[in-house]
């Protein structure tokens, strides 16, 4: 009977030593995700953390502004809640709009059990297919929740879940960050440091509008309906029939849109887009969707993000439009500011044309777009994008230039490029190396689909590699940047 129990013993430990041993790389990220001290916390992933913590506490009724980065760059919280209060209307104004890549629903899921008795919700998703969708990035949710990892549990059980399956990536590349003897850099207005108190972006510059020729031309914005994700409306209008048992109201609202962003024909579908939206939701539209289409000198960098001067606009254009709702026709006091005019861009500098006579170009103005390659361009396998012909700078390339070029492995960008289009080395096959020598992320714009038809690895300068992962934009390609 003692052989049989020692042997049964035995058969245990050996058991729940296989589990240890099994069990012990999974312990080993656990306990490296939790105490590495936080990696992104000087980023705009977490100001998400400070978003939430001042909703949470929030006292009385609120307004809470929730949806995309037009929120963070159109709201101007302190402000409104001055004008509110000027009209006999006492709300604590919480801005509640981070990041497009963090997904919409991860905002209303984030908000929902903060919301109260006699608030109020603004929603203002951006007029793309990943707002309107219930697309949500567990990975980037890991770096917004870097900063307080207590945010975990503020989630309903099957994001948490899914936020547990994407643990083990993020405490990999958290781990990876650390070991590389610095937390990941803040890049530009994207910084923790931009944001105010309040939770307003309104400590870094956003003098006027910085974008080539004024617009995202990486980005059109078209109001069509087909961008409403399955399943979008349902998610959304469930909230809404949560929060309003609860005492609260909700209004949706546009996102101002840059007038130069928007086509002919998608500016004449705008009313056929707001008309469905009336449908789609429970809820009452508040805004004019013309009164948010907005001309170019109001924004930014992108065609959804407002320069200091636009976000006063706008904070107005919402105070009133909340007003109109609650029947407040009190006159709203204020002096708008005058729409900035951006400085004349231009290139300064000289730079490497060792390949002028690769490349066609054609003069508009007084510098020069390349508009194709030369049979000797056709023939060379590395290119850099010259900086100047005949004395005149070259400042784009359209991105034609080099589709289907099965023969080019290396091409440099210079700093007199400032935008690169989306699918410019469409079916670049040998393409191994895109170079740039800009030092600054915010120097050359780029869209989402730039890797489009091609497999190929981009550089940038060593000093500018941390920058260039954390931008807003740039941060998309960040598993494929190199120094």
């Amino acid at each position: 009977m003692q052989k049989a129990n020692g042997k049964l013993l035995k058969k245990i430990a050996a058991v729940a030593l296989a589990v240890v041993i099994m069990a012990m790389p999974f312990l080993s990220v656990f306990f490296t995700g939790i105490f590495l001290p936080p990696q992104y916390g000087q980023t705009y992933y977490a100001e998400l953390a400070k978003m939430y913590a001042r909703l949470k506490g929030a006292q009385g009724k609120k307004v809470v502004v929730i949806g995309n980065s037009n929120v963070a760059f159109g709201v101007d919280s302190a402000l409104m809640e001055e004008l509110l209060c000027g009209a006999g209307l006492d709300y604590t104004v919480c801005n509640f709009g981070l990041y497009g890549s963090l997904g919409t629903k991860m905002m209303l899921d984030l908000s929902a059990d903060c919301i109260g008795e006699g608030d109020i919700v603004i929603f203002s998703p951006e007029i793309a297919a990943q707002p309107l969708s219930l697309y949500f990035s567990a990975e980037e949710a890991w770096y917004a929740l870097d900063a307080d990892l207590s945010m975990y549990y503020a989630f309903p059980d099957e994001v948490r879940g899914t936020l547990a399956g994407a643990f083990f990536s993020y405490t990999s590349k958290k781990y990876l960050q650390y070991k590389s003897g610095s937390p990941a850099e803040a890049s530009g207005v994207y910084a923790l440091s931009s944001f105010d108190e309040h939770c307003d972006l309104k400590n870094y510059s956003r003098p006027y509008n910085i974008m080539p020729g004024g617009a995202d031309a990486n980005n059109p914005v078209n109001f069509d309906t087909s961008l409403f994700g399955d399943g979008f409306a349902d998610y959304v209008n469930e909230y809404y029939l949560k929060i309003q048992k609860k005492g609260a109201e909700m209004y949706l609202t546009f996102p101002p849109v840059n007038e130069q962003a928007v086509s002919e024909a998608s500016l004449a579908a705008a009313n056929d887009f707001y008309s469905y939206a009336e449908e789609f939701f429970l809820f009452p539209v508040m805004s004019d969707i013309s009164r948010c289409i907005m001309p170019s000198g109001w924004f930014y960098d992108s065609n959804f993000h407002l320069n200091e001067a636009g976000m006063t606009v706008r904070t107005v254009q919402l105070v009133n439009d909340i007003k109109n709702q609650l029947g407040n026709t009190t006159k709203t006091d204020v002096v708008l500011p005058e729409m900035p005019v951006a400085p004349q861009p231009g290139v300064e500098g000289e730079g490497d044309n060792s390949c002028a006579d690769c490349f066609t170009y054609s003069l508009e103005g007084n510098s020069y777009t390349i508009t194709g390659l030369t049979a000797q361009g056709a023939e060379c396998t590395e290119l850099v994008i010259p900086y100047q012909v005949d004395g005149l700078y070259v400042t784009a390339f359209l991105p034609s230039v080099f589709a289907g070029n099965t023969v080019i492995e290396s091409v440099t960008v210079q700093q007199n490029i400032s935008v690169l289009y989306d699918r410019s080395f469409e079916g670049c096959t040998s393409l191994e190396k895109l170079i740039l020598l800009h030092e600054d992320p915010a120097d050359i714009s780029v869209g989402y689909s730039l890797t489009e038809g091609a497999s190929f690895n981009i550089y940038v300068p060593e000093d500018a590699l941390g920058s260039f992962k954390n931008n807003y934009f740039w941060g998309s390609y960040a598993d494929i940047l190199r120094a």
